[in-house]
This record gives structure tokens, sequence and C-alpha cells, in this order.
């Protein structure tokens, strides 16, 4: 056999070879989008089209989630009814994402109103909501439609499935949600970063008029980023004294050195305040430098705030000892 008659071979080999790898991909590829899978059509954006239902898995840690869930079994409760809360949707704070999200949830509370970051600043209105239902590990979890609806009457909100389909914010904590109850319904809001003063003051005029003793509004808000962990202490309490006086020209002035929805902030503390309910309490404040043991590198800062009715607390924002 001669040597251009090996080459040839050779290259007939492999031209073999990449046809049938192709064929079988293709085949593949057209069975999953057959029957018996789900289909979810990808947008170049990264974004999913043709949603029947909203799906956490791809914001669920199993590990972190269990580690949670146990370190939240050793935290001590609050006997006051918590009306408003303040969590992170990093889920390295998991420990504070259970404590909180399971005691609200352990207080015969029905609807949980979502105030959360939209990370991407996309969308057609300034505000985007679902009423889609949210698959968890543990059960489902149904919108609130009716709340929903009477929020929708304003132009500036509007229904975005594919953007709270990829919202970590909101995804993130509804397994911890589920793994207590199945009852809660959620209205979930994302928050772009273009709301004016008036909107803000508008939906938390709304939301203060919808919402009844059992229905509890929170901020999923990470705080300080990318700081160490010396830096983003500093900043912390900056941003803690501007929340204390209520200052939200300077809260809304804050850029992610101090934390990732101002706007989801500000309405959580509007609302409260509407609500006559300016008694908050500290539980939680870390970040994840101390949690890593890693006080150089970058961090997310957490808090765990939690505002009641009665009895008063004796400072605002005061720690639990």
């Amino acid at each position: 056999m001669t040597y251009l008659s090996i080459i040839k071979r050779k290259l007939l080999s492999i031209s073999i070879l990449l046809t049938g790898s192709f064929v079988i991909g293709f085949l593949f590829i057209n069975r999953q989008n057959g029957k018996g899978y789900e289909k979810r059509t990808v947008q170049n954006v990264g974004y999913i089209s043709n949603i029947d239902v909203h799906d956490t898995e791809n914001f669920f840690d199993e590990y972190l989630f269990q580690k949670g869930i146990s370190e939240r079994n050793k935290q001590k409760k609050v006997k006051e009814k918590i009306r408003g809360a303040i969590v992170p949707h990093h889920l390295l704070a998991s420990f504070i994402i259970a404590d909180i999200l399971g005691q609200i949830v352990e207080q015969d509370t029905q609807v949980i109103i979502l105030l959360a970051p939209n990370h991407k600043d996309i969308g057609n209105t300034q505000v985007s909501t679902s009423k889609l239902t949210w698959n968890t590990p543990y059960d489902v979890i149904m919108s609130d439609d009716e709340l929903i609806n009477l929020l929708m009457q304003k132009d500036y909100i509007a229904v975005d499935d594919k953007i709270l389909d990829g919202e970590h914010a909101i995804g993130g904590l509804l397994p911890f949600i589920a793994y207590y109850s199945n009852t809660i319904r959620i209205v979930p809001l994302i928050l772009r970063q273009n709301m004016t003063k008036n909107q803000l003051q508008d939906l938390s005029q709304s939301i203060a008029d919808i919402v009844d003793d059992k229905t509890v509004v929170i901020a999923s808000v990470d705080f300080s980023h990318y700081l160490n962990s010396r830096q983003a202490e500093e900043k912390d309490r900056d941003t803690l004294t501007a929340m204390k006086g209520k200052d939200y020209d300077t809260l809304l002035q804050m850029n992610s050195d101090y934390l990732d929805s101002p706007e989801a902030i500000v309405i959580l503390l509007q609302v409260m305040e509407r609500l006559s309910i300016d008694n908050s309490k500290i539980l939680h404040h870390t970040n994840s430098g101390k949690l890593m043991n890693e006080y150089f590198a970058e961090t997310t800062s957490y808090f765990g705030i939690i505002f009641t009715k009665l009895p008063k607390f004796n400072n605002y924002l005061q720690h639990s000892k």
C-alpha cells in the first residue's frame, strides 16, 4: 500500500466519524425537542420563552440549602408578629434566609410580597412581575393573581415571565418558603434602577393599601459587593445610617458598593412607615469574607432585618443579643 493510499484511507475514516457524530447530535437535539421533554426555547439574550411554569432548579444548591435549614433550627425565634423583612438572596447566607423566611411562614402568613432587584436592569416597564406557578424541589408556590392584578393597574408594572424566570433574587428564596409551607402565595416584583421617586412613593402606597396582618413585605437584597470584609463593614454602617434616618435620597444614590437594590429598600421602608410599623431589629449581619475566612477577598455583605408592630424594641435597627 502506497503512502498516498494510507493518507486517503485515514481521511475517509475521519470523514465517516465526523458525519456519524453530526447525525447522532442531530437526533439527540430533536429528541429533546420532541415528546416527553418540556419545550423551552432559549433566546440569544439568555432568557427563556414559551414558559408555562417557573422552575427554581437553577437557583437551588442542596448543600447550602440543607446547611441553612440546619443552622436555622439553632436560632432563637421571634415572638412578635413580623410584618416586613430584609433578607439576602446570595445562598452562601442560607442560614439567614432560612431563619427569617421560616419564622415568617410559621406566623400564619398567607401572602408574601417580594421586592427584588432586576439584576440585568431590562424590560419594558420599571417593575416586572409574573402570575405563573413556581416549581421548587419541595412543592409549588402559587402567585397571588388578585393582588398582582390590582398592582398592574399602574402603567409602570407589567407581567414579564422571561425576566422573572431568570431572576435569582426571587427564585433563590422560593425553595425555603416551600419547605415550610405549600400554601403561601407570592407577589414577585423586580425593580429596575430607573424608577422615579414618584413611582417609588406610588408603589409603596399601593402595597400598603393591599396588605393585611397575614401579608408580609420582604426586600430580597444583598448589600456591599466586591469590596474586602473591612471595607464592606464600613459601607454597611453608612447604609444602616441612611435606613435609620429614612434618608431615601441618600439610599437612592448608593451603588453596588453599598447594596444591589436601593429601590427595594426604599419601598419597604416607605410601606412600613405608611403602616406605622417602625420597630425593627437586626437578627443577622455578616459578609462572605467572614463566613469563608477570606478577609481580603471580594465580598458580599448580608443583613437579616425584621419589622414588627409591637412591642417596640429599644432602638431602631438594634442588634439582637
